[in-house]
């Protein structure tokens, strides 16, 4: 299958790429290529490469500055998806769309379900509903794929944050009230192969990390993991740090769907954790 991947240089691409070259002829682009927020260029780039399927990875990822730049992340996410979901639709390409645990508002208290009502609470989780609805409208079969945490060897990610944070400290605050579905790249990926090859068409999967977990649990098995001892993580409040973007304090997400379709889901966040920890302190 003639595959295309748009955001190649991001987090997710630089291992999806690599995962789905092993069984098809993949072609990764980024900024370099094309700018998505560009409608001409996005139809020229896609009529000329003629794929059969594109997952749409590329995004606007900054959370805090998406609420003082508004626009632009709406253009990106927003925009943007719709661009290339119409570009899928003139060379007939399947649309794979990624989208993020962030268009809820985190007032559910258990795992969202494909079939609960988004309502984002910041400009970054609006931007990416947006995309989901303009990509829709555009390309009405395109699948979307929700999911959430990423963290990976290839880029910035709430681990490396707290990895960085904790060099040369003895005490780390880290905090207990924001609740997700940590998910690795790697799995992640594996798991999109495995959706694309099944032919699997569903308007809307939830692929993220089995389970859930609070930052601050998420940190404390990381450090055991790698035997981190000499920085003592403190649980606090996320009143504790005042961040430009709210954040949803419960967003952890769960697949209502996949056993329908006989989809295997990611497998659960401390299993795949255990292995990204082996990888990293392989590189030490």
């Amino acid at each position: 299958m003639r595959i295309l991947v748009t955001g190649a240089a991001g987090m997710l691409g630089r291992d999806l790429v690599p995962v789905l070259s092993q069984t098809h002829r993949v072609k990764g682009v980024d900024l370099e290529n094309f700018d998505i927020a560009d409608r001409i260029a996005v139809a020229g780039f896609i009529q000329a490469e003629k794929p059969e399927a594109v997952i749409h990875a590329a995004a606007y990822t900054n959370v805090d500055t998406a609420e003082s730049d508004p626009a632009t992340a709406m253009a990106v996410n927003g925009r943007g998806a719709e661009n290339v979901a119409a570009a899928c639709r003139e060379v007939g390409a399947r649309m794979i769309l990624i989208s993020t645990d962030y268009v809820f508002d985190g007032e559910k208290r258990t795992p969202y379900l494909e079939s609960d009502r988004p309502d984002p609470v910041n400009a970054y989780g609006r931007s990416k509903l947006e995309g989901e609805i303009l990509a829709r409208r555009a390309l009405p079969s395109v699948t979307v794929v929700r999911t959430a945490w990423l963290y990976g060897t290839g880029g910035e990610s709430f681990i490396t944050k707290i990895l960085a944070a904790a060099r040369g400290r003895n005490r780390l605050e880290v905090v207990t009230d924001e609740v997700g579905s940590p998910s690795w790249t790697v799995d992640l990926s594996a798991a999109l192969k495995r959706l694309l090859e099944a032919g699997a068409s569903g308007p809307l999967y939830h692929l993220a990390g089995s389970g859930a977990c609070s930052r601050y649990e998420l940190a404390t098995e990381l450090f055991s993991l790698l035997g981190i001892k000499n920085c003592q993580l403190e649980p606090v409040s996320k009143e504790s740090f005042q961040t430009p973007a709210r954040r949803p304090e419960y967003s952890a997400l769960a697949s209502e769907r996949l056993g329908l379709e006989n989809i295997e889901p990611l497998r659960h966040w401390r299993e795949t954790l255990s292995e990204f920890a082996a990888l990293l302190s392989s590189q030490i």
